[in-house]
């Protein structure tokens, strides 16, 4: 048998592992643009985790465990993802962090309370709403800071992602040779 401190760790572990590992790959998928399959499957294994986190939480708790609470446990999963995902690279690359973060932070919000089952004042919708709006049209007009990313990746100084690039540049998926597209 496992202790309650133990499995209080086991379930803390699961749920912000698997926040982080989500949070990784989203930001991942859209900033570097190589190993797709490797960030979508980082995603999976993260989702995973903090689903299975949430459902021992609640087993531990003795809450009702039903397909409402798996989906609001699965979107509160990726919308706190896409929230530290957004924040960790958003000088990187802001337009698309700043779509994150926007997301991020509304969903979070939404699905907290409603998985809280805490009151939703629409007052409060509403503000975190247009935060969230003006976060993404803000980060949609900002250019990338200069030099390299904390990957050591060249950060161009453009907002938009370049087709051509994307296109011939060289990069590997999980078992498979290097290529280009």
């Amino acid at each position: 048998m496992i202790s309650k401190e133990n499995s209080s760790f086991i379930i803390y572990v699961l749920k912000y592992l698997g926040i982080a590992l989500i949070a990784g790959s989203v930001v991942h998928v859209g900033t570097l643009h190589n190993g797709t399959t490797r960030y979508i499957a980082l995603a999976i294994i993260g989702l995973i985790l903090m689903i299975v986190g949430n459902i021992l939480e609640s087993k531990q708790k003795g809450e009702k465990i039903d397909i409402q609470y798996l989906g609001l446990v699965t979107v509160l999963s990726l919308t706190t993802g896409f929230l530290s995902g957004g924040i960790q690279h958003y000088l990187d690359n802001p337009s698309y962090a700043g779509y994150l973060l926007g997301i991020g932070l509304i969903g979070t919000y939404i699905t907290f309370f409603l998985k809280e089952k805490s009151v939703l004042k629409t007052k409060n919708i509403i503000l975190i709403s247009v935060i969230g709006i003006v976060i993404v049209l803000i980060s949609v007009f900002l250019v990338p800071s200069s030099g390299n990313d904390h990957h050591g990746e060249a950060i161009e100084k453009t907002s938009t992602v370049n087709t051509t690039d994307l296109a011939t540049s060289t990069h590997s998926d999980i078992g498979k040779p290097a290529h280009t597209h």
